[in-house]
């Protein structure tokens, strides 16, 4: 029951970790059935299913379903991993489970874009918000279901939020003076990505009067901006696609894109 709860703290706190499980052992084994340990995206970790040859290799194994995203069940024959004398001789079937917070997409911007990326990032599995400070922007047919709608002005939404790296923030509002505004807001809060449409001339613009305004390269670099991958994008849902493509490989920490068949 302790671990159990513990699982629920960690999950509470928005922490990326990986539950291992024994689910099966035969013969001899330092732990059977139900067993659990966690393992923490830092590398630390609680619990044991083991100790030895066989937790080294699990909790190893952990740190890649972390990244992946992707659970995992393998059996293990212990003596294929342990040397000397004190082998066991059974197997374990360890059970990897990665509970990763949830992504979190805030949209500045409810036009055209905004409602196709709204769609397509839903789709990828990120929390949407959209936040427009137009009267009359939002009909709830044009977004996805559980989208959160905020209609207040854009300044006073960043001012109440405390972004961290669980967030994804882009910005396609329909006005250049809106799109600085706001990046000068989230320029230095911790988000996971920030994006900013818009042609090179205006990205350009934005990101000099921003400097002049005492925002430091280090931040503004890590924007990118125009958003998007390169892939020949022109209609709203084209756009869309090529924003969550990018933040796709963000994500999952891809930093040359090429064909599957490559």
């Amino acid at each position: 029951m302790e671990m159990i709860d513990r699982i629920s703290e960690l999950k509470s706190k928005g922490k990326s970790f990986c539950i291992i499980t024994v689910v099966d052992s035969v013969g001899a084994t330092p732990r059977k059935a139900g067993a659990r340990a966690v393992v923490k995206a830092d590398g630390s970790s609680e619990g044991t299913v083991g100790g030895g040859a066989i937790e080294v290799t699990a909790f190893k194994k952990a740190l890649d379903i972390i990244k992946s995203g992707v659970p995992f069940l393998k059996e293990y024959q212990l003596d294929q991993l342990e040397e000397g004398s004190m082998v066991c001789g059974g197997s374990m079937t360890l059970y990897f489970e990665p509970v990763l917070p949830l992504r979190r997409l805030t949209i500045f911007g409810g036009g055209h874009v905004g409602q196709a990326l709204s769609r397509v990032a839903s789709e990828a599995g990120w929390q949407i918000t959209i936040v427009d400070e137009r009267n009359g922007i939002f009909d709830t047919n044009d977004f996805p279901d559980g989208a959160r709608l905020v209609n207040e002005s854009y300044l006073d939404y960043c001012k109440k939020q405390e972004f961290d790296e669980n967030d994804w923030l882009v910005i396609v509002t329909p006005q250049h003076r809106d799109d600085e505004s706001i990046l000068g807001n989230v320029a230095k809060v911790p988000a996971k990505y920030i994006g900013l449409m818009g042609s090179p001339k205006k990205i350009k613009e934005v990101m000099t009067n921003l400097k002049d305004k005492g925002i430091e390269a280090e931040y503004l670099n890590r924007v990118r901006a125009p958003i998007g991958l390169n892939i020949g994008t022109e209609t709203p849902g084209e756009i869309a696609v090529s924003i969550v493509s990018e933040m796709l490989s963000v994500h999952h920490g891809i930093e040359q894109i090429k064909s599957c068949s490559q």
